[in-house]
């Protein structure tokens, strides 16, 4: 019997090139989230440090000049927190929808892969089945070919 071929080879080749695809996508949009929550965390940590040291100056004392140098600054780092956590937001918005994505074809491809090995199954089933027949039809003659030749050899 000739080998076992799936009709639908390349179009699981095809879905899985597009699952492989969509997990490299969904890789580097991961990376920007960690980069970006980065970024919010060294923000955080800059106004944290900022503020703190403000605070010291000002029991220290200090010109009011540089009390408004500070709150100019922390504001500004405020503005910036802010505006990054908006894009780390549209970034994991952008992670979930290619989460999805991936989930989607990883079922599609997982679908034709179960197709796969069950026509492989019925596939071999079969071939065994041939190979049964074929064996039961070998001894059948077998077994009537000594038969004839015994009973040749008797008459």
């Amino acid at each position: 019997m000739k080998k076992f071929v799936f009709s639908l080879d390349k179009v699981l080749d095809y879905k899985e090139q597009v699952e492989n695809n969509l997990r490299n996508e969904y890789s580097q949009i991961a990376q920007r989230v960690r980069l970006q929550e980065q970024k919010v965390n060294d923000l955080n940590a800059e106004f944290a440090g900022c503020r703190n040291e403000f605070e010291a100056r000002k029991k220290q004392g200090c010109t009011v000049s540089t009390m408004l140098t500070y709150d100019g600054y922390l504001n500004s780092i405020r503005r910036q927190i802010e505006a990054e956590k908006k894009v780390l937001a549209q970034l994991r918005q952008e992670e979930e929808k290619k989460r999805q994505e991936m989930v989607r074809a990883k079922v599609e491809t997982s679908s034709f892969e179960r197709l796969k090995e069950k026509k492989k199954t019925e596939y071999e089933k079969e071939a065994r089945k041939k190979d049964e027949q074929f064996i039961e039809e070998f001894v059948s003659n077998l077994t009537s070919v000594k038969n004839a030749a015994t009973h040749a050899n008797a008459v």
